[in-house]
């Protein structure tokens, strides 16, 4: 019973006093968590068709424990300019810890009174308008721990809006019921993309040519049905494409190119 009393008395006199400055010190460090409002921002420019330059995207991350409600978002530079990024009715919330896109509108200029105002967007300070308080932001850095790799370029080649690589060794372009559709015919002779004929191979295996691709429309029909095709050689030097073989209906163009625009 001496011995049970003694261990008490010890752990007492010297594990109480550590484990009331661990809770403490865990107390305070959550009670911080939650006070005052840490928002980091990175952001990126862009100039859009025929739209001025502008701070495009905003990306917010809450750095703390409780939500951050956004009324407004703002730039400002040289400590005397304010530029309304973007306004939130009803508020944006931003979650505890969260990270957030906002993407801003287009606008034609930007002026002060009736002066032009073209400011020197990578220079920006973003600020937060809650509901309490103004936050300034701070810039998010970025780590230089990839800077040792070599980058990777990416080439995207587009045809009608759609990607192809460089297996594609001809083009079909044609409308169908007053839509243009845009098929790829791959160097095996396989038919895909936009197509959802029966037939979806040339049959000669490695054996693509313009005038295999015009005998498979005309022995299906398909050249009565489309109004209007292009068969267009994909030339991957230079990545540039030739047209072919084509039909055309000049009726149809003048009547339904809004549908199907001219080739």
């Amino acid at each position: 019973m001496e011995l049970i009393e003694l261990f008490l008395n010890f752990s007492n006199a010297y594990f109480r006093p550590l484990l009331i400055l661990v809770t403490s010190s865990f107390a305070i460090y959550f009670a911080c968590k939650k006070l005052g409002n840490s928002v980091t921002v990175q952001y990126s420019v862009s100039h859009e068709g025929f739209s001025a330059p502008r701070i495009n995207q905003v990306i917010l991350s809450n750095n703390k424990d409780k939500p951050v409600s956004i009324y407004s978002l703002y730039a400002t530079f040289d400590n005397d300019v304010l530029l309304e990024l973007k306004k939130f009715s009803p508020p944006e919330i931003l979650k505890p810890y969260e990270t957030i896109g906002v993407f801003t509108d287009q606008y034609s200029k930007l002026r002060i009174n009736n002066d032009e105002f073209s400011p020197n967007f990578l220079d920006a300070e973003i600020w937060v308008e809650s509901a309490d308080k103004v936050i300034k932001c701070k810039a998010r850095k970025r780590s230089n721990l990839l800077k040792h790799y070599k980058k990777v370029s990416k080439d995207c080649f587009l045809y009608n809006g759609f990607v192809y690589d460089d297996t594609v060794a001809y083009i079909l372009s044609y409308v169908n019921d007053g839509t243009l559709q845009t098929a790829f015919i791959h160097y095996s002779g396989y038919i895909g993309n936009e197509w959802d004929f029966q037939i979806n191979h040339l049959g000669d295996e490695g054996n693509v040519t313009p005038e295999r691709v015009v005998e498979m429309l005309e022995g299906t029909g398909l050249h009565n049905v489309f109004s209007d095709y292009q068969v267009v050689e994909v030339l991957h030097t230079g990545w540039k494409t030739k047209v072919v073989a084509s039909k055309h209906n000049n009726k149809f163009k003048s009547d339904s190119q809004r549908l199907a625009p001219s080739f």
